[in-house]
């Protein structure tokens, strides 16, 4: 199968956001948006959201109704955001004509989108963590759903569901028909989460399915070496329950959207041209991951040195 197209052709770039209060999470959302828009002004962007959500933004004249090209407001039968947002990422395909890329709200896009998408696929993902096996921390859902519900999954490969490119095929839709079917059982057995249901469908082979490289989906809080520059930066925000960290790339526009309005288009270029999602040097394993070695060996150098002469001073 030939797995990437050059020809340039952008497709529809979708989020979903589902907040009780618009606070934090509606600010990411804008500043993920407006990161596309700085790619790609003329994009056709489209916020999919539950109504109580987009009531709150129409009444707060939130930024995002600006930004983003369209807001579709949809029923989804609860008031649990997280429940609503999965609800609402597993009917997105019938929600939006066209093809389209799903991006989470933690997802900044700092290459353009317009080219390097798979031809015949129906739809693409890419790995979890950017690792080529199953994460242990998937391990135990996967062995309770096998138990009760008889899923099967592919035995050496788990995908991300934060960035997906979809076209708009009748297997696409089908694909989506059985995730959504699928996701509610998951959600019958206490585990809300989307993802373990995406990769059951996967191996079930509803659709043919392509494997975004690891640049479409760069999953910022990995420590695996990855080849190539980032297209798309993800990061891990549900993990910090709003409070996203400032030393990421993520916090800190948030931070400047928060106060002034605007995207730091600066920070985002020297992220891109660093290939270093971060604000300051974390961490020896994250520079060697983004390909910094200079500046790993820099910071590891004295730590090995004050080590030697520890051990030498005993």
């Amino acid at each position: 199968m030939k797995r990437n197209s050059s020809r340039k052709q952008l497709p529809t770039i979708c989020f979903v956001l589902v907040a009780k209060e618009l606070g934090p999470y509606a600010d990411m959302a804008a500043v993920a948006a407006l990161a596309v828009r700085r790619l790609h002004p003329q994009a056709r962007t489209i916020l999919v959201t539950d109504e109580s959500t987009a009531s709150a933004i129409n009444h707060d004249n939130h930024a995002l109704g600006n930004i983003v090209s369209e807001i579709i407001a949809q029923p989804t039968g609860t008031d649990d955001p997280i429940v609503s947002s999965r609800s609402l990422r597993t009917v997105l395909r019938q929600l939006v004509k066209g093809d389209y890329v799903y991006l989470d709200n933690d997802a900044i896009a700092v290459r353009p989108l317009d080219h390097g998408w798979p031809n015949e696929a129906d739809l693409a993902v890419a790995r979890d963590w950017n690792k080529r096996g199953i994460p242990p921390d998937a391990l135990p859902n996967m062995e309770k759903v096998r138990a009760k519900l008889g899923w099967e999954f592919l035995p050496n490969r788990y995908f991300n569901t934060g960035v997906i490119f979809v076209r708009d095929t009748p297997a696409a839709h089908a694909f989506y028909a059985e995730w959504h079917r699928r996701w509610q059982q998951t959600l019958s057995l206490g585990i809300p989460q989307d993802q373990l249901s995406c990769n059951s469908v996967i191996a079930a082979g509803f659709a043919t399915v392509a494997i975004l490289p690891d640049r479409d989906n760069w999953s910022a809080y990995s420590t695996v070496m990855l080849r190539g520059r980032a297209r798309i930066f993800h990061f891990w925000a549900s993990a910090y329950s709003g409070e996203i960290p400032t030393d990421t790339l993520l916090g800190h526009l948030i931070v400047r959207f928060q106060r002034d309005g605007t995207l730091d288009e600066e920070a985002i270029a020297c992220a891109t041209r660093d290939n270093f999602p971060w604000m300051n040097d974390v961490g020896v394993k994250r520079l060697l991951a983004s390909g910094l070695y200079i500046r790993a060996a820099a910071l590891a150098g004295p730590r090995i040195i004050r080590r030697i002469r520890r051990k030498l001073s005993r």
